[in-house]
């Protein structure tokens, strides 16, 4: 685990979404993606990133399962349904990482007490 002070001195933007949703490269690249190009469905993500269907899938399931991508299921014209998949704004992943950004630093606030109450 890196410390703060390391952390304070390497973060980047990628770090911020690694560190608070636990994203990896490919994760971040799908949501940047998502942003540039808007709704797509898998078969378009493998094709424009060379990966696999089943690769792109569990990304996309993990970008959903933290609120950073939405789906939306629709008819096919030959019958049975498709997923499209669209980006979260920045500035509600921003306002988020805001809010859980405020919650770390009481829970290290009371740390910091905790600590000077027990060796002081």
């Amino acid at each position: 685990m890196m410390s703060i002070r390391e952390a304070i001195t390497v973060l980047s933007c990628e770090n911020v979404l690694e560190c608070f949703f636990g994203l990896n490269e490919l994760d971040i690249s799908i949501y940047r993606a998502l942003l540039k190009l808007g709704s797509m469905r898998v078969e378009g993500f493998a094709e424009v990133t060379g990966r696999s269907e089943n690769t792109i899938y569990k990304s996309l399931q993990k970008l959903m399962l933290c609120g950073i991508v939405s789906r939306e299921k629709r008819t096919a014209e030959a019958g049975g349904y498709y997923y499209m998949y669209t980006a979260a704004e920045p500035e509600k992943i921003t306002a988020e990482m805001r809010e859980m950004f405020k919650k770390l630093c009481k829970k290290v606030e009371r740390a910091i007490d905790e600590f000077a109450d027990e060796f002081s």
